[in-house]
């Protein structure tokens, strides 16, 4: 008997209006000759943990660890454009938060603390960030540079953030489809 797996991760998704404009930025990546795949609007969000595949049990275990998350509204204000691994060789292009990075890294630590032992160890350091798209090859380093500077310092907009939500990712071959399992409220 198989036992169907969740693969899951806990997010901050972002408002509609946050959306368009990084929308545009990324067709100016493609027309200035990026291969890349965008990431989809419906599916922008901010990574607070990926947890990767764990069993339904699991899933009901981090509902209810995830409901003792206490943690009080905040602003983020979303700037500026980098990659990793570095602007020049990018494979993940994102976009940064500048206000609000600080509350991002304590809800993350405190999601650890609730919920690390389950799921995927990530030795990485936590970057708040928001990936807008996985880069296969810049064709025209010039014309990509010359959008990169464009975007460099670009301010993309305001949002409150006042929950987090636990989310299911089922991969295809068009790409995830995310639906929410949870949503935590903020004070």
């Amino acid at each position: 008997m198989s036992r169907e797996l969740y693969r899951v991760f806990i997010a901050v998704d972002l408002t509609d209006k946050l959306k368009d404009p990084i929308i545009r930025m990324q067709r100016d990546l493609m027309s200035a000759g990026v291969d890349m795949k965008p990431v989809e609007p419906e599916n922008l969000h901010i990574t607070l943990r990926f947890i990767g595949e764990i069993s339904r049990e699991l899933v009901e275990e981090l509902k209810k660890r995830l409901s003792n998350v206490k943690y009080n509204q905040f602003t983020m204000h979303i700037r500026g454009i980098g990659a990793f691994p570095n602007i020049e060789r990018p494979r993940v292009i994102w976009v940064g938060i500048e206000e609000g990075a600080k509350d991002l890294m304590n809800l993350h630590e405190l999601i650890m603390k609730l919920t690390g032992d389950i799921g995927e160890k990530d030795e990485r350091d936590f970057v708040p960030h928001i990936t807008i798209a996985r880069v296969k090859y810049v064709r025209n380093r010039d014309k990509y540079m010359k959008v990169v500077r464009k975007y460099e310092s670009a301010d993309f907009g305001i949002q409150l953030v006042d929950s987090i939500k636990l989310k299911r990712s089922v991969l295809t071959p068009k790409g995830p489809i995310y639906s929410d399992l949870m949503t935590i409220k903020l004070s």
